[in-house]
């Protein structure tokens, strides 16, 4: 049994600790993926909870395979840059799903392709525990789509609502 609960048993931190930051991902995500939801963007709020929770857990699992295996000279090296990197590369080609080209001129789904890549972002500083990084992200990243759709609405006069 002992054997057991020593599999089970984080070196980083606790469960509870990491359920704390999960749920963050999963909330920061609902919230950004609703925006884009409300206005009818072709990635549904899902992915954004999806995205956002993965990466967090992404970022634990990195710390703790570092901390197994960071110091083996046998074992190949554990970088977590490159699990940053991997994660964001792999969500750039999500993102770039929700980008196309619109008659000979007009590209559209640009901020959702960008807001789905800053989930997986606020989703990594959560699981490395930072969480001043990733509540200012996350706000940011909610006005800059809450303003700027009620400026393109108001100035430019393009609903923000579209999908295509």
């Amino acid at each position: 049994m002992d054997v057991l609960a020593s599999y089970l048993e984080l070196q980083t931190l606790s469960y509870m600790e990491f359920g704390v930051r999960i749920l963050l991902a999963v909330i920061f995500g609902l919230v950004i993926g609703w925006d884009r939801e409300a206005k009818n963007k072709p990635i549904d709020f899902r992915a954004y909870m999806i995205v956002a929770a993965a990466t967090c857990a992404i970022a634990v699992v990195g710390q703790e395979v570092y901390m197994d295996y960071g110091s083996s000279d046998t074992i190949a090296s554990i970088d977590l840059g490159k699990v940053v990197a991997g994660v964001l590369t792999g969500i750039g080609f999500l993102g770039a799903g929700a980008i196309i080209q619109d008659g000979d001129t007009k590209v559209v789904g640009t901020a959702t392709g960008a807001s789905i890549w800053a989930s997986g972002i606020f989703g990594l500083a959560l699981g490395f525990g930072q969480y001043g990084v990733a509540f200012i992200t996350f706000l940011v990243i909610a006005a800059i789509l809450i303003v700027g759709g009620a400026y393109m609405k108001a100035f430019n006069g393009q609903e923000d609502n579209e999908q295509v």
